[in-house]
């Protein structure tokens, strides 16, 4: 017989949606619920541009992809209190909050990871969200109607990822080093877009 997962003797078991883990600057969080893993967003150019004697416009994908936000949904256990710690979070990084200062608030909160396990605990996915911070905070609603559970939404946006899969590392976004050091070489970079 054919080993397969839809054809034959199964060797594994297909990746489930609720083996995964949350670390927020080397912590557990085991009080997530829900997370999406990243998104990156590929613009198109030339959309609506049609040439002469050309019925059907010329796209092609833009030179910069976008990293998209991602959602995560915790529930609010009672100890640690999380709403208390975020909001602590917040009000670390800053001398009068609301106002606060982006780049502590970024390291008082270090990476993001996500890790994606399998049904013997071992990693299949690793992705770390380098300089991530929270865009938006939902602290949940209340209801006497229901027997749900208190639940915090955050959004985050991060700078860059690295993923690392079957041991080895798929994607390492560009670094510091290769970023454009003036306006000559930032136009060379984006392909005279600027």
């Amino acid at each position: 017989m054919t080993a397969g997962f839809w054809t034959g003797t199964r060797v594994e078991d297909p990746a489930m949606q609720y083996r995964f883990r949350v670390i927020l600057n080397g912590e557990f969080l085991w009080w997530a619920k829900t997370c999406d893993k990243p998104k990156i967003n590929i613009p198109v150019l030339g959309k609506d541009e049609y040439y002469l004697g050309s019925s059907l416009a010329d796209v092609l994908p833009g030179p910069i992809a976008d990293f998209q936000p991602i959602t995560m949904t915790m529930i609010d256990p009672v100890e640690p209190h999380v709403a208390n710690t975020l909001l602590k979070t917040l009000a670390a990084s800053s001398d009068c909050f609301p106002r606060i200062d982006g780049a502590l608030l970024k390291s008082l909160l270090g990476d993001l990871v996500i890790e994606q396990i399998d049904h013997r605990g071992n990693y299949i996915e690793t992705w770390t969200l380098q300089g991530a911070f929270p865009t938006s905070i939902d602290f949940g609603s209340l209801d006497y109607s229901s027997t749900e559970f208190v639940t915090l939404t955050m959004t985050w946006e991060f700078k860059s990822f690295k993923v690392r899969i079957a041991g080895q590392d798929v994607l390492v976004p560009q670094d510091d080093a290769d970023v454009a050091s003036d306006l000559a070489a930032a136009i060379t970079l984006d392909g005279s877009y600027t």
